[in-house]
């Protein structure tokens, strides 16, 4: 890993090169179980914002550059973050499984208590500091060699590049794995086609769509918004693959499982499902 950022150290000392850290992202989205999700997210700085997306994206997009088309198995729409580089707030884009992306403005702070203690991470020294964000406690190693002020998800503000991050019960542990420079010719059109359709709205009235989602987890389908049409099947995220008319009674168990399902990254902002 040492090398491959090693390739980039004197190019982002400026803010004026477009660069992508590529963190591998461990997850335990049910709190109650052992099961871990292992997950790809970019994260690009370049002169005009930074964003933080699933690499499905990239790997979209870099199929569409190729062969002139889109999707790919495992391919899935998920939530993602902008941030203009002159504003103080990020644009959550967040997808929560119906027919459109949802927009929150919102700024992301961190108060960090910077340690003395350091350690060496992918050839790099890194430096420790704590915070609390989101309900849990954090910790994060940075380097000041890589004087990007930013790291995964909403973290920034630290004098250098977060290369690792974790939560105190470890639910969420980002590393980073691999570090690129972004080609001019890349476009982020897949993003770009979530944001043109993206619906703003606050964080109140989010988790009232969740909660009408959860109450009626097909409910675009069942009502019409989006077809399903005569002998096309819906593949759910596990697998399962339903018909039109198994939608209705397959309602109790994708209710369970969006329940279980409810350890955000903020764990203060998890819906209270009934």
């Amino acid at each position: 890993m040492k090398k491959l950022l090693f390739l980039l150290l004197g190019t982002f000392i400026c803010f004026s090169q477009s660069n992508r850290f590529i963190y591998e992202v461990t997850s335990k989205k049910d709190s109650a179980s052992q099961n871990l999700m292992k997950e790809n997210f970019n994260l690009d700085t370049t002169p005009d914002d930074i964003a933080y997306y699933n690499r499905f994206y990239y790997i979209n997009d870099s199929l569409f550059a190729a062969k002139n088309q889109y999707g790919y198995k495992g391919y899935k729409l998920t939530s993602f973050l902008i941030k203009k580089n002159n504003s103080n707030e990020y644009q959550n884009y967040e997808y929560i499984g119906d027919v459109n992306f949802y927009k929150i403005n919102e700024k992301s702070e961190q108060h960090w208590k910077i340690s003395d203690s350091t350690k060496t991470f992918g050839g790099y020294q890194v430096q420790k500091a704590t915070t609390q964000f989101g309900g849990r406690n954090w910790v994060a190693w940075f380097s000041k060699d890589i004087p990007i002020p930013y790291g995964p998800y909403k973290f920034n503000g630290l004098p250098g590049l977060i290369m690792e991050l974790y939560d105190g019960k470890k639910d969420y542990y980002f590393k980073v794995i691999k570090s690129e420079k972004i080609q001019d010719s890349y476009k982020r059109i897949s993003l770009e086609n979530s944001v043109s359709r993206a619906i703003s709205t606050n964080q109140a009235k989010l988790d009232k769509l969740k909660l009408e989602l959860y109450d009626s987890p097909f409910k675009y389908i069942l009502n019409g918004r989006l077809v399903l049409t005569e002998g096309k099947k819906l593949e759910l995220e596990d697998g399962t693959i339903l018909t039109k008319e198994q939608l209705k009674p397959a309602e109790a168990n994708e209710r369970k499982k969006i329940k279980s399902f409810n350890n955000p990254i903020e764990l203060d902002k998890a819906v209270k499902y009934p």
